[in-house]
């Protein structure tokens, strides 16, 4: 049974007690959540305040019977999809991938107000979006590829343990090129017997959000700080060794190069690939391995920062393609296991 129907079943509709707020306090809740994402991008934040506002012209304007239950959530649906303007186009209603974006702001406005006892659920949750596309505009890696790129990344010189590290922390803890690049010594702390790293995410202005490390990935790091000893706080992870700027903080776009050098160096990038292999493959890839390692869904969310399940439940759809059941010590890459020793030296 698809979820957007789930509400329609008999006594669902029930679980979420009609809500009405006035105009005003639905303005002045919005106005709180905008401020409640301060840290987050002006393109982030300006996209949020757009969506939400066709949200509250709708329930002042077109819907006021809209009491923040599933099927308003559905009524507000059909109205984007079918009987929303464009700019700039001759047709009616929004494409379903910008329905998705709208619905998006409004879920995430809805968790707000549970968050502040306004709703006791999220209504929003339950109602689909437009449909996204299945497709991945990028692979992951297949298993023979994995085990090829790791193999060009044995040696003991800084460019080896660098490239190593960057991979592995793609890889088994799910990080961006971005949030690489704004990693410093300092943000990369042991908390119990896990050790975990401070970044700043995709559309973000501060380090709120923290990741777990693997142990492999950790191990890797620590070898590629152990050349910078002794390291400071404020100082880059990853460091460029080109004349111009030893040793300053490496640009998203060297290292972009660097990762897609090794992928040539490893033989496994091809002109002919339907999907292009890229950095972000590793993210995919390790998602993979991640789901066919049995970890919950929730847990994986969790792991690789993902708020929308459908997101996740792709690769769980994925999981049994990459084969890493039989390969405890590829899984291992993408496990939390605890540390035997320190990992990170002047940290």
């Amino acid at each position: 049974m698809n979820r957007k129907d789930a509400f329609l079943i008999p006594g669902v509709e029930e679980t979420y007690p009609p809500v009405h707020l006035s105009q005003d306090e639905i303005t002045d809740y919005i106005a709180r959540f905008i401020v409640s994402h301060d840290g987050y991008s002006p393109h982030s934040v300006g996209t949020y305040k757009r969506c939400l506002r066709e949200f509250v012209y709708y329930v002042t304007s077109i819907d006021r019977r809209f009491r923040f239950t599933p099927a308003c959530v559905e009524r507000y649906r059909d109205y984007l999809l079918h009987r929303k303007r464009r700019r700039r186009s001759i047709g009616v209603g929004l494409t379903e991938v910008a329905t998705s974006q709208y619905l998006t702001a409004l879920r995430r406005f809805c968790q707000y107000l549970v968050e502040q006892g306004v709703l006791v659920k999220n209504p929003a949750r339950v109602v689909n979006g437009g449909k996204r596309s299945t497709q991945y505009h990028r692979r992951a890696l297949t298993l023979e590829e994995l085990n090829r790129l790791l193999s060009v990344l044995e040696g003991g010189d800084e460019e080896n343990l660098r490239d190593r590290a960057m991979i592995l922390l793609m890889l088994g803890a799910g990080l961006l090129e971005v949030e690489l690049y704004h990693l410093d010594i300092g943000d990369i702390e042991r908390r119990g017997k896990l050790w975990i790293a401070r970044v700043q995410g995709k559309g973000k202005k501060q380090k709120i959000d923290t990741v777990s490390i693997p142990q492999p990935a950790a191990h890797a790091l620590e070898n590629y700080l152990a050349l910078f000893e002794p390291c400071e706080p404020h100082q880059p992870v990853f460091r460029s060794m080109s004349r111009r700027s030893l040793g300053k903080r490496l640009s998203v776009r060297w290292m972009h190069a660097a990762i897609e050098a090794r992928f040539l160096e490893a033989g496994i990038c091809s002109e002919n690939d339907s999907l292009r292999l890229t950095p972000l493959s590793l993210r995919h890839t390790g998602g993979i391995i991640l789901a066919e390692s049995g970890v919950t869904i929730e847990q994986f969310m969790e792991r690789w920062r993902i708020n929308w399940r459908p997101t996740a439940e792709r690769y769980y759809k994925l999981a049994g393609t990459f084969g890493s059941s039989s390969r405890p010590d590829i899984q291992q890459l993408v496990l939390l296991t605890e540390s035997r020793r320190p990992i990170l030296h002047g940290v």
